[in-house]
């Protein structure tokens, strides 16, 4: 796995908070709760320096940024079916050229040839039915040497994902800051038979060290 030197961690770290330190209180209120609970910025390494990237539930464009901090040539587009935050990612950062937002469903529309796909934290909240065929889509939509990167929470070791179980219950179907109203968490072991399935070879990057949260990012890239 490619990781950054706490440096380099820093910097990305300190570029988002000082993007938002002019932003609205719930803006900046939420990009700082996210860092704290979520390794995002683990990520940003596991993709390619330039190329487009493809950021699917992008919600209000925090990953985007992070990608945009880390390698300023890449080209980062955004989809979420969610339209006031498509608005709200497009009226933040409407003066960065290499990211754009639309509003999309990742599940029936088209999506453009592309070197990597972000899934971030959106699969819990896709039916089971569609999973495969969201895939398969991501699949085709990848150069030869495109990286898929999946990021879930598993379902173990159990008292973390019972008490992420709370939490989303509480951010999703209580105050509503997410759509959805059911959830679809999978095992390891399942997300890793899906994408074997559709043609991927997987990298398992446990990331749940320091949190109270079962994080869990997929590595997958096209087989040979």
């Amino acid at each position: 796995m490619k990781t950054l030197e706490p440096h380099q961690r820093q910097k990305i770290q300190e570029k988002v908070i000082q993007f938002y330190r002019h932003q609205p209180w719930p803006n900046r209120l939420y990009q700082n709760i996210k860092l704290r609970i979520c390794p995002l910025i683990d990520l940003e390494p596991l993709f390619p320096q330039e190329g487009v990237i493809l950021d699917l539930g992008c919600g209000q464009g925090l990953f985007a940024l992070i990608l945009h901090f880390g390698s300023s040539p890449r080209k980062i587009i955004g989809f979420d079916l969610d339209e006031k935050k498509i608005e709200a990612a497009k009226r933040l950062m409407g003066n960065l050229e290499s990211l754009s937002f639309f509003h999309k469903n990742i599940i029936t529309d088209n999506y453009p040839p592309v070197e990597a796909v972000a899934l971030i934290d959106v699969l819990y909240l896709i039916p089971y039915s569609e999973h495969l065929n969201l895939f398969q889509k991501i699949y085709e939509c990848l150069s030869p040497d495109g990286v898929f990167i999946l990021k879930e929470m598993d379902t173990r070791p159990r008292w973390k994902y019972l008490w992420n179980l709370v939490q989303e219950t509480l951010a999703v179907k209580l105050i509503g800051f997410t759509l959805g109203s059911h959830f679809y968490f999978r095992s390891q072991r399942e997300i890793t038979q899906l994408l074997t399935q559709v043609g991927f070879k997987t990298n398992i990057i446990p990331l749940d060290q320091g949190y109270p949260y079962p994080h869990i990012a997929y590595l997958a890239t096209k087989k040979p």
